[in-house]
């Protein structure tokens, strides 16, 4: 029985060891989103998009059609307008860009209260960053808006050990973050939760949570906490393989990380397999430990003895 024991601490502290490494890595983490945690609407559009080089504008002055007109913005920042010629718009929002040609307008005396709107149609200048548990992250341009789920398609798709609630951060807006709840398994859902994605944005698809199944299991291991980021100890054991015929459920330990370290509970999984008691939704990182029991291993030693007896009786009266 020690020696068990000293088998089941052994792999625990393993664990505990390779959690550790795996919290104090420089992976890139999620950070919380708003408190309400919803998306945001597709129609919601990000403050302070700047006009960058390579930018595609669409000018109107109103009740002056002659101005209007579709300009690109050149690598200097610089764009020629009709009647006002090369004008600097780099580094301004929509608004700004319609503030500074109205007033240039007025300087010159060729409108007494100009209106002019400047619409961004194409955002070249700045891509979209796609990050973390995709296929292939990386940098990918595009132009004017996107969803969401075309972005991650484009990157490929998500990995095994991806988060469906994946963070994606606004440029221009250092405190605007959205948390987007995608499931995998739930079309409507995903579709529901789909946000629009703007050039200079960060998309960032965090690892999902693991909770680990060790002891007397057919496959013992770390188990992802897939789509809704939940799993429940009758679901991480099934994925276990379920209990070995030498296990003893009902000794079974539960350890919780918190502030202060592992907290162990004490759960009789044999009558939550029954249904006699509801089943427990697992937190990541928890430690699920199922140990055998002595008393079956002793029957199953001796049954085995037993099988190689009478085996050995059948050969000698054969030969």
């Amino acid at each position: 029985m020690k020696q068990h024991s000293f088998k089941a601490s052994v792999c625990i502290g393993l664990v505990l060891a390779l959690m550790d490494v795996a919290t104090s890595s420089p992976m890139v983490r999620a950070e919380q989103g708003p408190a309400s945690g919803q998306a945001s609407s597709a129609k919601d559009m990000p403050v302070s998009l700047k006009i960058g080089s390579g930018d595609l504008l669409h000018i109107t002055v109103f009740d002056v059609p002659e101005m209007a007109q579709e300009v690109r913005v050149g690598s200097n920042g610089h764009v020629q307008l009709a009647l006002i010629g090369d004008i600097d718009l780099m580094g301004l929002t929509g608004q700004e860009a319609s503030e500074t040609i109205a007033s240039e307008l007025r300087k010159r005396r060729l409108l007494l209260r100009p209106q002019v709107n400047v619409l961004v149609k194409e955002f070249a200048s700045q891509g979209v960053s796609v990050t973390g548990e995709v296929q292939h992250p990386g940098v990918y341009q595009v132009l004017g808006s996107r969803t969401l789920l075309d972005l991650i398609s484009m990157a490929g798709g998500l990995t095994n050990m991806a988060d469906t609630r994946i963070t994606v951060k606004r440029r221009g807006g250092a405190e605007e973050k959205i948390i987007a709840r995608l499931r995998t398994d739930d079309a409507e859902t995903s579709l529901a939760n789909d946000v629009q994605i703007y050039p200079g944005d960060l998309v960032l698809v965090p690892r999902a949570g693991i909770v680990y199944v060790l002891g007397d299991v057919n496959r013992p291991g770390g188990f992802v906490m897939q789509d809704s980021g939940k799993i429940t100890l009758l679901q991480a054991l099934a994925q276990a393989g379920g209990s070995s015929k030498t296990a003893s459920p009902s000794k079974s330990v539960l350890m919780r990380k918190n502030a202060q370290g592992y907290v162990t509970t004490k759960l009789q999984v044999g009558r939550i397999e029954r249904g006699q008691d509801p089943d427990l939704e697992l937190h990541a990182n928890d430690i699920l430990f199922i140990p055998d029991s002595r008393l079956k291993n002793v029957i199953s030693e001796t049954q085995g003895a037993a099988t190689a007896i009478g085996s050995a009786s059948i050969y000698a009266i054969v030969h």
